[in-house]
């Protein structure tokens, strides 16, 4: 699993001293959870609480003393994890804020997603071959959990937010003239999209291969999922 340090001898000791910074986990699978929950205590990260809605995410800031709050983007149904980052936030200014998720980029998963707060860090989680840099983004936000821009630890999708919406709907499985009636455009101008967001993902032209299976795959490349029936 990636949150599981590949040499648990290079983090610092659990338990020997004070510990590095108290944490707040938002994340709604269990599994993934309480990995990360382990790790972080191996590298003597105190994980104050480990909780999967926004609604306990603010009565943990309410109740403990938090420095750096760890936010999976996909909760379900209702906010997303940057939503709750400025809900804690308007609580505790100075709480640290780290979006760790399976999205490439926030606007994968929503197009008119809010930016990121000041000072935040978006990990991809297949970027984590191991926890040295997670621990890095931590102490860097404890010692100034707003003084810099927020920052992606990995280079943006180049779509625009209605690529992106195009995009996801082709993923849907959509029909062009679907999309066209959703979003108040002409077939033609869909297509057109299409194309190039075809073009700017340098999707191989094949006769073989159909262009809008090879769209939605490179949707749930970018989500970080698995297409359906995979």
């Amino acid at each position: 699993h990636p949150y599981i340090p590949s040499d648990l001898s290079t983090s610092p000791p659990h338990n020997q001293g004070m510990a590095l910074a108290s944490i707040l986990l938002v994340e709604d699978d269990v599994f993934s959870r309480s990995a990360l929950s382990a790790a972080l205590k191996a590298a003597n990260l105190e994980v104050k609480a480990e909780v999967s809605t926004a609604k306990e995410s603010l009565e943990a800031v309410k109740r403990f003393s938090i420095d750096i709050a760890i936010i999976d983007l996909d909760l379900g149904p209702g906010a997303n994890g940057i939503d709750i980052a400025y809900a804690l936030r308007a609580l505790n200014p100075l709480i640290g804020i780290i979006i760790l998720t399976s999205y490439s980029d926030p606007r994968v998963a929503n197009p008119d997603s809010l930016p990121l707060p000041k000072s935040a860090k978006f990990i991809t989680k297949s970027k984590l071959t191991d926890i040295r840099p997670l621990i890095k983004s931590i102490i860097e936000l404890k010692q100034n959990p707003t003084a810099k821009k927020s920052s992606i630890e990995q280079e943006r999708v180049d779509l625009t937010e209605n690529q992106l919406v195009v995009l996801q709907h082709v993923a849907e499985g959509l029909t062009s003239k679907e999309i066209a009636k959703r979003l108040g455009v002409s077939d033609k101008a869909i297509e057109g999209t299409i194309s190039r967001i075809c073009m700017v993902l340098k999707l191989p032209k094949s006769e073989t291969m159909n262009p809008r299976v090879q769209l939605a795959r490179a949707y749930f490349e970018l989500a970080g999922k698995k297409p359906p029936g995979v």
